[in-house]
């Protein structure tokens, strides 16, 4: 794959491309997006294999008529676990989807969505050796481990990351990440996801998603318009037009609408099983409290099991963490999980399985919902990200491999279980995995800590 400035070279002196739907449509009707099964039937299936085969056979990846062009920009510009996850990808949807409408001569084209919440299997047509659809790597098929209902639970009413109950990184967590762990292959790299064309029906139902949290209504909010999160554009890479980010609010700005914008009522939105799966008690080395660390274990190792780390805390620690918990909505650090040292095998990198990373998760029955204890979710995917990030900000200058860190939130968790013994926090990996999933070690972690500002 080409480094992100050499893509940024290669396509710099390429004139932009402008690609809005209501320009190719001239007039302000909305196209709908439909549901798979229905695309598939409908009048509008041929052509989109054919610009499919198209775009994949074209090899300049310079140019958005490429299938590499649209893999290149994801790896060059998608914010993961940041700001504007999902605005950015509406926007990335939009402008792949008018491409598909121009490498197909039909105007009328538009991007289906797969809802993996009443057909979790991955639909036949993308399964099929004789398709454009097809990828041979995937690593698994059904999706139905990564379907929680946490994102749309009634009491998440912000948008935006980095506030208390916010819609925005709960559903990247799940489903979104999940779904790309539990079919892996190129779909468990962020770097190369889009590569694989259900990477495109897949985002089609995350955005869709979005659009019917907004549309539910109750309480459930956007930032206003006119907001400063609202303002400045994103890049799509230098062929094609850039986007004002106002334009991404919704799908309406961008000359399209989706045919269900309920929000999906089965899923996983507890761990309803009784007694819980095998948890094992992790034999690894205890690591002292020490500055920000309250202290952790070293030397882990995760396969096809689930594994429980305790981690003790001292007196100080207890009081630390106390106060930072109890402290006012925005006030006050942070309570962190850190993983030092993830690193994939060679069996983990394919996918195909994820953890739930829980708090303090009791043992025997459990009715609470799962967003009562659920810190993230770990899988090659979240890997993958961790790596790009570190690649980024090295301007490519380090590679995509080796052990990252990867550090996830507690405070909020630890406020919902809240009051708990705080003698030590109990962190337990639970393993979902698909049907192909690898059952060697699929990644090590060289520390597990608690960390408290």
């Amino acid at each position: 794959m080409i480094t992100r400035r050499q893509f940024l070279q290669a396509s710099a002196s390429l004139a932009l491309v402008p690609m809005l739907p209501g320009q190719i449509l001239g007039t302000t009707s909305l196209r709908t997006r439909p549901s798979w099964p229905q695309f598939r039937d409908g009048p509008l299936y041929t052509s989109f294999l054919d610009a499919v085969a198209k775009m994949r056979a074209d090899n300049d990846s310079t140019q958005p008529g490429s299938w590499a062009y649209w893999t290149n920009v994801h790896a060059s510009f998608c914010p993961h676990r940041k700001p504007y996850f999902l605005a950015w990808h509406r926007g990335f949807l939009a402008r792949f989807e008018a491409q598909l409408r121009k490498a197909s001569g039909n105007s009328a084209l538009v991007l289906p969505y797969w809802n993996y919440y009443d057909q979790p299997v991955i639909p036949a047509e993308f399964r099929d050796p004789g398709s454009p659809l097809y990828r041979s790597n995937r690593s698994g098929t059904n999706v139905s481990g990564a379907l929680s209902l946490a994102a749309f639970d009634a009491s998440l009413t912000n948008f935006q990351r980095g506030k208390t109950d916010a819609f925005e990184p709960a559903v990247e967590t799940a489903p979104h990440n999940g779904v790309h762990n539990l079919i892996g292959g190129a779909m468990g790299n962020i770097t190369i996801s889009p590569r694989d064309p259900v990477f495109w029906v897949h985002h089609a139902n995350i955005d869709r998603l979005w659009d019917a949290w907004v549309q539910a209504g109750d309480g459930r909010h956007m930032p206003a318009r006119t907001a400063a999160y609202c303002s400045g554009s994103f890049s799509y890479g230098a062929a094609v037009s850039s986007m004002q980010r106002v334009k991404t609010y919704s799908p309406g700005s961008l000359g399209y609408r989706y045919d269900d914008t309920a929000m999906p009522t089965s899923g996983t939105s507890a761990l309803q099983i009784a007694p819980l799966p095998a948890i094992q008690d992790a034999l690894a080395a205890p690591l002292p409290a020490q500055g920000a660390s309250l202290g952790g274990m070293g030397g882990l190792a995760l396969g096809s099991g689930s594994l429980r780390v305790r981690i003790p805390l001292t007196a100080d620690g207890r009081n630390r963490v106390r106060s930072l918990v109890t402290s006012g909505t925005g006030q006050g650090g942070e309570v962190r999980l850190v993983l030092d040292g993830v690193d994939l095998t060679d069996a983990g990198a394919r996918g195909g399985y994820f953890y739930k990373v829980l708090l303090n998760l009791p043992t025997g029955s459990v009715a609470q919902p799962e967003r009562t204890y659920l810190a993230g979710t770990l899988g090659s995917f979240e890997v993958s990200v961790a790596r790009h990030a570190q690649m980024m900000a090295s301007c490519g200058a380090m590679a995509m491999h080796g052990p990252v860190r990867i550090v996830l939130p507690l405070r909020d968790v630890l406020r919902r279980i809240w009051p708990e013994s705080l003698d030590a926090l109990t962190v337990s990996f639970v393993r979902v995995e698909a049907d192909s999933a690898p059952q060697a070690d699929a990644m090590v972690i060289d520390r597990v800590s608690v960390e408290a500002d």
